[in-house]
């Protein structure tokens, strides 16, 4: 009996704390600083230019997000399970992004070889 109440505690631990992630991610991101240290200065220039402040997601309690980059908009579906998040309807397939961090204000996310802080856009 103790272990199958463990085992239905432990399940509900589970679901609880995979939904509070999930709750950290919904909202309004943009790109606020490249976080690998090997970036030369031409490669920093570039993503100044291009994504840092620029590239932003939205994510929505649905499980759809919005992303806008260089003045085109994408949509699809995300989905978050451990420390991976998962994004569809970007050219080229589901693209899986390795979470590094996360708080109420910043997510940290490996994408490829690239690693970026996103802060969070209070309006």
């Amino acid at each position: 009996m103790k272990k199958i109440l463990f085992t239905i505690l432990l399940m509900i631990a589970t679901f609880n704390l995979s939904a509070q992630s999930s709750d950290t991610i919904v909202g309004k991101w943009v790109f606020t600083k490249a976080l690998n240290k090997g970036i030369g200065k031409a490669g920093m220039e570039s993503l100044k230019i291009q994504v840092i402040g620029k590239w932003k997601f939205e994510f929505m309690a649905n499980g759809k997000y919005d992303t806008f980059m260089m003045g085109e908009k994408t949509s699809g579906n995300w989905e978050l399970q451990d420390d991976n998040l998962t994004l569809n309807g970007i050219e080229g397939g589901p693209q899986k992004l390795k979470i590094l961090k996360s708080s109420k204000n910043e997510l940290a996310l490996k994408l490829g070889l690239g690693e970026f802080l996103l802060t969070r856009v209070t309006e």
